[in-house]
């Protein structure tokens, strides 16, 4: 497939390894926002893993924003074997983000029409993991998708997510970043819907209104006791804080959001803990299928040896 190889050798496989651990420069070019519009070629060029792998990662450190992220990505570079060709991978864990049972898309997408062309498009994914698709056939499988609508919200948002997956990932790697950001956007929507405690419309515009307020509240305070140019971040935040806390019913509002952010937080965690172990697992599998493959190509040279 590509002609990209993992690592070369052992000790670049370490140099990643010890970069990310370190959150040195690769890391930060990489696996923070800074990969969204920045350069990560290295990634591959150096370290020859495929683009479309080097730019699904990210999401799933949330951007450098999830701490316990960094064992994932170990275990995940020890487990992808020296020289292994890692598109495959990619596109495995992309499927993910339809056929996962519990967070799938699938789900969401009732059968019918929407569902036989989302399928499409996942048997063409499937496919390219062993042979080439050609350009065709992928453009005929966005334009199956683009004719298809759905009433349901979450429905339309799946197909979305599978025209940024209808693409040959060997020209447009990039997708797989669109992919998952996609697949992100929709579990936290989700865990938004389902929260315990939802705002209703009229809350969410009250609370929206009093934020905006409290921002210009603070500004002009601030403007009264010292000029516009020395106000820093830390001063504007600190004045946001005492409005609040200084009004019980817009603070028990900031109350019910932060803690509702925090509830969003955690499910969106679990989805990354649940999505990080299931490509370590394809990723563990690749290593064990290449190990058995070795095993038994030294066994058949023993063989041929004994003969001789």
């Amino acid at each position: 497939m590509s002609a990209y190889r993992a690592f070369g050798d052992e000790t670049r496989r370490h140099a990643l390894i010890a970069d990310i651990r370190d959150k040195g420069p690769i890391y930060t070019a990489w696996l923070t926002r800074a990969s969204i519009e920045g350069d990560i070629s290295i990634v591959s060029q150096d370290f020859g893993l495929h683009p479309a792998l080097a730019r699904l990662l990210p999401v799933l450190g949330a951007f450098g924003e999830a701490e316990d992220a960094i064992p994932f990505y170990e275990a995940l570079l020890d487990a992808i074997p020296i020289g292994a060709e890692t598109g495959g991978l990619a596109r495995q864990a992309l499927l993910l983000a339809w056929s996962d049972p519990v967070y799938g898309r699938s789900k969401v997408v009732d059968p019918g029409q929407v569902h036989d062309a989302c399928e499409e498009v996942i048997a063409l994914v499937a496919r390219s993991i062993d042979v080439p698709v050609d350009k065709k056939a992928w453009r005929a499988a966005r334009t199956m998708l683009a004719s298809v609508h759905s009433d349901d919200a979450c429905a339309e948002k799946a197909v979305d997510l599978l025209m940024s997956l209808a693409w040959d990932l060997e020209q447009a790697p990039g997708a797989a970043h669109d992919v998952m950001t996609a697949w992100a956007s929709a579990v936290e929507g989700e865990a938004d819907a389902s929260d315990e405690d939802c705002f209703s419309a009229e809350e969410s515009a009250t609370f929206e209104t009093e934020m905006n307020k409290i921002s210009e509240e603070a500004m002009e305070a601030l403007s009264q006791r010292q000029s516009i140019e020395s106000v820093s971040v830390e001063d504007f935040l600190a004045e946001v804080e005492k409005i609040w806390a200084a009004d019980p019913v817009r603070n028990a509002l900031k109350g019910r959001s932060i803690a509702r952010r925090e509830r969003t937080n955690a499910k969106m965690a679990a989805w990354r803990a649940a999505i990080q172990r299931r490509v370590l697992d394809l990723a563990e599998a690749s290593l064990s299928a290449r190990t058995a493959s070795q095993l038994g190509e030294s066994r058949a040279r023993m063989l041929d040896q004994s003969r001789v």
